[in-house]
This record gives structure tokens, C-alpha cells and sequence, in this order.
């Protein structure tokens, strides 16, 4: 199966810094990337969705500001959160997807 990078695997930060997050398509080209948010006890929460080269769309309660994301190529995109605050400690995850023909389409995700 494919593979999916994520950097760091996990942060610790002071209240104010910044935190970025990085998502590598290891053996494939991922044309589409979900960044995901779990909370404790909840399912997986979808914040937003890039294809490589294009601007990022963001679910309801996020935004550019809040989360600016990168997708520059089909094999890295990246989140950062610019000024972590106690509520944004959580698991984050990436997914991702090729969209080319006959490829398997499921998403592919690690967790950070």
C-alpha cells in the first residue's frame, strides 16, 4: 500500500509559539490532503481539504488564519497552527489521496 509521512510525531509547545505540521506522500502522488482533528472520546474531525497547488477549503470553525495550510506539490503539505493555545492540544492527523485513474482512492493517514 501507499505511504504517508507525518512530521513531527509529537510537539510540545508554550502558549503563543508556533507549531507546523508535515505531510509527506511517501511512494505516490497525493493530489488531495484532509488534515484531521481528533478530540478525546470523538471520531476524527475533517478541518480542511488542499489539492496540491490550489488554495486549501476549510470546514465550518476553521480557517486560514486559524490553520494556514501549504500544499505546494503532490508529494508535501503542511499545517501550522501560528499561536498554539491549551485548546488546540489534540491528535492531528493528515490523509491522502491520489485522484489519477485505477489508482485506489482511499485515503491514506497518519496520526501526530
Amino acid at each position: 500500500g501507499a505511504l504517508v509521512s507525518q512530521q513531527p510525531r509529537r510537539a510540545v509547545s508554550k502558549s503563543g509559539a508556533s507549531v507546523t505540521i508535515e505531510c509527506r506522500a511517501l511512494d505516490f502522488q497525493a493530489s488531495t490532503v484532509f488534515w484531521y482533528r481528533q478530540f478525546p472520546k470523538r471520531g476524527l474531525v475533517l478541518m480542511a481539504t488542499s489539492n496540491a497547488g490550489s488554495d486549501a477549503t476549510y470546514e465550518q470553525g476553521y480557517n486560514k488564519d486559524k490553520i494556514p495550510i501549504s500544499h505546494p506539490d503532490r508529494t508535501f503539505s503542511s499545517l501550522m497552527v501560528p499561536r498554539v493555545d491549551p485548546a488546540d492540544s489534540s491528535l492531528y492527523f493528515c490523509g491522502a489521496r491520489d485522484t489519477a485513474p485505477g489508482r485506489d482512492q482511499r485515503p491514506r493517514q497518519e496520526s501526530w
